[in-house]
């Protein structure tokens, strides 16, 4: 569905099919707004229907007096000067537009039955069938044919529209409490208007609310041209990307307030949602890169019986170990970041390594520890395994570093598990099962749990009798950092 404004009121510019409501006090515009999708539909071939209790049809004829094709694609109603009882005419109203789209929908023709005129105007030649539908006023209508009249016809129309995939646009004047609650939950979105202070040239509008759809909740500005178009305010060129920090040369999309970059918005969201942090102050490169993690750190190395010089030995053999698997040892190229007792590993690639790792790392682990006679020297480990986008930042020092929700969302399922837990995110998961038979004989899932910032994920482990730990880790409180 076109809308104006579309690029800039719904994320990704585009809209089903809806019939929307247009609210705002008067004068805000919104008789101009309706006949700017009125033209915009005659402009793509569609066929219009002009509802309006509140004008005659010579001024609707002067609405639109630039409009040479408006006779053959367009259909006006005046439902207070159609004839019968005043309790009639609304349904009277309805069977009308039934009439003209069953026309549409059939024959591709548009049909008028105005007070002098019962003619069917053909339009064989088209063949697009789109039907755009405006009722401007629900106010007006309110006023002359009372609320449960009113409410029944929209209520009617609605499900007519919905059943021949129209658009509509249907107008309401502001403040106007109750209509608009039933309204708003029968209807698809609303749009809302307001005047910018005392500066009449200049108007605004947003998209209250759409169902179904990531929408841009800010006020766009616009002006209405002296031929009575509408023109939206060019924001990209003094616009920069809340993520990136970088120039949007393109449309910009809105969320939350804020602009992006159309490949930054998803991205955005998954950072802010998971952990809550300001990112844009973090200094973060235009560069994003989606990576499979691998996520280790070596279990009890702070028990302080153990010696410096032995934590150091446990690092480092660790290390080692990690660096002999074939898995380390692949072609796919590599994030590779030591974390303290541990490290993170990003395959760019092959979403099967991650595993592989964990896998062989656990056997060589096993043959390691035999070989040791102290506790003290065993290493067990938890490892937990992630997918998703990183940035390139750099770090207070100016060197490039790597951040983001693949590896923190990597490192929150480790610190889930205990000793020998191969724990794995369901974006990941789910992901390998289906690659290979065995992944699905090894790969379990343990339900969701709980991890820091309140959020809830759905947890997998791997385990057989050679890698892994078969139990499930307990669901634990952890407290946000």
């Amino acid at each position: 569905m076109r809308i104006p404004g579309i690029s800039h009121l719904v994320e990704g510019g585009g809209l089903p099919n809806s019939m929307l409501l247009l609210i705002g006090p008067v004068g805000a515009g919104k008789t101009m707004y309706c006949r700017q999708f009125f033209i915009d539909g005659l402009d793509n071939g569609g066929h219009c229907i002009y509802m309006s209790s509140t004008l005659s049809e010579d001024q609707y004829k002067s609405l639109f007096a630039s409009r040479k094709d408006l006779p053959e694609h367009s259909v006006f109603i005046n439902p207070y000067l159609i004839e019968g009882q005043d309790n009639e005419k609304l349904g009277l109203a309805l069977e009308k537009i039934n009439d003209i789209t069953e026309s549409i929908v059939t024959h591709g023709k548009t049909t008028t039955n105005d007070m002098n005129n019962s003619d069917a105007i053909s339009t064989n030649n088209n063949t697009n069938r789109a039907i755009f539908l405006i009722i401007d006023s629900l106010t007006h209508l309110f006023a002359i044919f009372g609320e449960s009249s009113v409410i029944n016809f929209v209520t009617q129309l609605y499900f007519l529209l919905k059943k021949i995939e129209g658009k509509a646009i249907f107008t309401l004047t502001t403040p106007s409490t109750n209509e608009y609650v039933i309204l708003s939950s029968i209807l698809d979105g609303i749009l809302e208007m307001k005047l910018e202070g005392d500066n009449v040239l200049t108007r605004n509008i947003r998209m209250l609310s759409i169902k179904g759809l990531h929408h841009n909740p800010s006020w766009i500005d616009f002006t209405i041209s002296n031929d009575g178009s509408l023109i939206f305010a060019d924001r990209s060129a003094s616009l920069h990307c809340y993520l990136c920090q970088k120039p949007i040369l393109d449309v910009p999309i809105m969320h939350a307030g804020f602009p992006f970059h159309d490949y930054h918005v998803e991205t955005y969201k998954k950072l802010a949602g998971v952990y809550g942090l300001n990112i844009s102050e973090m200094g973060i490169s235009s560069e994003v890169v989606d990576a499979n993690f691998f996520y280790i750190d070596i279990v009890g190395l702070s028990n302080p019986l153990l010696s410096v010089t032995k934590q150091r030995e446990k690092i480092e053999n660790l290390f080692g170990i990690v660096k002999s698997c074939d898995a380390f040892k692949s072609d796919d190229m590599k994030i590779h970041l030591p974390t303290g007792d541990g490290m993170v590993i990003g395959f760019l690639l092959n979403p099967q390594l991650p595993l592989e790792l964990g896998i062989q790392l656990h056997r060589k682990l096993r043959l390691y520890n035999r070989s040791k006679e102290s506790p003290d020297d065993f290493i067990g480990v938890r490892i937990g395994l992630s997918s998703g986008p990183v940035f390139a930042v750099n770090d207070i020092k100016n060197n490039q570093n790597f951040w983001g929700p693949g590896i923190i969302l990597a490192r929150r399922v480790m610190e889930m598990g205990d000793n020998w837990h191969i724990l794995i995110a369901d974006v990941l998961a789910e992901k390998l099962i289906p690659l290979r038979g065995e992944y699905k004989k090894i790969i379990k899932s343990i339900g969701s749990y709980n991890i820091k910032h309140g959020q809830e994920i759905r947890l997998y482990s791997a385990y057989s009798n050679e890698f892994g730990n078969p139990e499930p880790p307990p669901k634990r409180d952890l407290v946000a950092i």
